[in-house]
């Protein structure tokens, strides 16, 4: 972990630099997880400190998304992005189409696989719906305070009815940055269809990683597969909406179903 830029003082570049951008094998970090899971999904980031100049030098201001494949071979450590964003301040770009081009190609370099970039100007950036129909379920009581040993796919438990196009949320999700030790807040949407899943012990496994050092997206991973393994549903989906820091926000998506674009959710009201 000492060779990341996220746990070292790395001063801003003066000039593009998409050398900065630093991989991360999926592998190395992410343990296999048991059991013989089929699982799609993507990464949707949301770049809030996007700018460059114009072709007369003025500066522009935009926000930008992009999308990484939940099957790239490397994942793009989040402070090595900042800073390549910040790169781009002093290039000009003669339209939006030309400067997210370079984006597009710089990350698909870095992470060996093909990234979706748009960028919106602030004012025209797109929402998507949000996470207000799916049912808050942090109101279930707790069994006891979070475990300190991490998460806990034994406190998961199924009724004996079956349910359709169940919908379920929580606001109480925390992760610890594996590197900074700094708390990592995110809303959970979970959608499923199969046996009704026990909402009192889906929030107390939820609660269960409040100590758990990991990268968003192995979270997500081990919250996709432990539900997969224990409970059994026909179909799920996840998302994990992290909340930003150094202006990106990542939301990391997880399902039995094929997942692009058109899937993703609305930004929580903490984003």
């Amino acid at each position: 972990m000492a060779e990341l830029p996220l746990g070292r003082q790395v001063a801003v570049p003066t000039g593009y630099c998409p050398a900065i951008l630093h991989p991360i094998e999926r592998k190395r970090n992410f343990r296999e997880l048991a059991g013989p899971v089929s699982m799609h999904g993507l990464e949707h980031w949301r770049a809030y400190e996007l700018s460059w100049l114009d072709s007369q030098g003025k500066p522009r201001v935009f926000i930008g998304e992009l999308l990484f494949p939940a099957d790239s071979p490397k994942l793009i450590e989040s402070k090595s992005l900042k800073l390549y964003l910040a790169s781009l301040n002093e290039e000009r770009f003669a339209s939006i189409e030309l400067a997210a081009g370079r984006i597009r190609a710089d990350l698909a370099q870095c992470c060996g696989a093909r990234v979706e970039v748009q960028v919106w100007r602030p004012a025209s950036c797109l929402d998507y719906r949000s996470l207000g129909d799916f049912e808050l379920i942090d109101g279930q009581p707790l069994p006891g305070k979070p475990g300190k040993n991490g998460p806990d796919a034994g406190l998961l438990a199924v009724g004996a009815s079956r349910v359709d196009a169940r919908k379920l949320r929580s606001e109480l999700f925390r992760s610890i940055c594996p590197v900074t030790r700094q708390p990592d807040w995110a809303s959970v949407a979970i959608g499923y269809v199969g046996r009704e899943i026990d909402e009192a012990a889906l929030l107390a496994y939820l609660c269960s990683f409040r100590r758990h050092a990991a990268w968003h997206e192995r979270c997500a991973d081990q919250v996709f597969h432990d539900i997969m393994r224990v409970c059994e549903p026909e179909r799920l989906s996840l998302s994990l909406h992290f909340l930003r820091r150094g202006g990106l926000e990542i939301n990391v998506y997880r399902s039995t179903d094929p997942v692009g674009s058109m899937n993703l959710l609305g930004r929580d009201v903490r984003q």
